[in-house]
């Protein structure tokens, strides 16, 4: 045994495994520098289109949800008035879950839109 404190060692016994009949090989990935200029172009246009889609949709979560402190802080005290925490929390707690969830499906409705456009683009399915 090794002593305390020194890592375990392992040790592979096995054979490498070989690739199963009927796969196809995987393609080697290349790099950004390696594509041709209309796939560059296309990838470049696709994450420009993904990173205003990201940004479109964190401005409108921001320009929705934002205010809430804002309007949390024009609420009565809850200690004074016994229904003002229980505004807040039917706010929190369920309202704003749908706008994220519609909000998060516009936005992969259209990053998958735009991943479609981009492949159909280069001929590819």
């Amino acid at each position: 045994m090794s002593a305390p404190g020194t890592p375990r060692r392992e040790v592979v016994t096995a054979a490498p495994r070989t690739p199963r009949a009927g796969r196809a090989p995987t393609r080697p990935v290349r790099t950004h520098d390696e594509l041709p200029a209309v796939e560059a172009l296309t990838l470049r246009s696709l994450m420009r289109r993904q990173l205003q889609l990201g940004l479109t949709a964190f401005g409108v979560l921001l320009a929705l949800l934002g205010p809430l402190p804002l309007a949390f802080t024009a609420l009565p005290d809850p200690a004074t008035r016994p229904g003002g925490a229980v505004i807040v929390w039917a706010v929190l707690g369920v309202a704003v879950y749908p706008l994220l969830v519609l909000v998060g499906r516009w936005y992969v409705v259209r990053a998958e839109r735009a991943e479609r456009d981009a492949a159909d683009l280069l001929g590819r399915s």
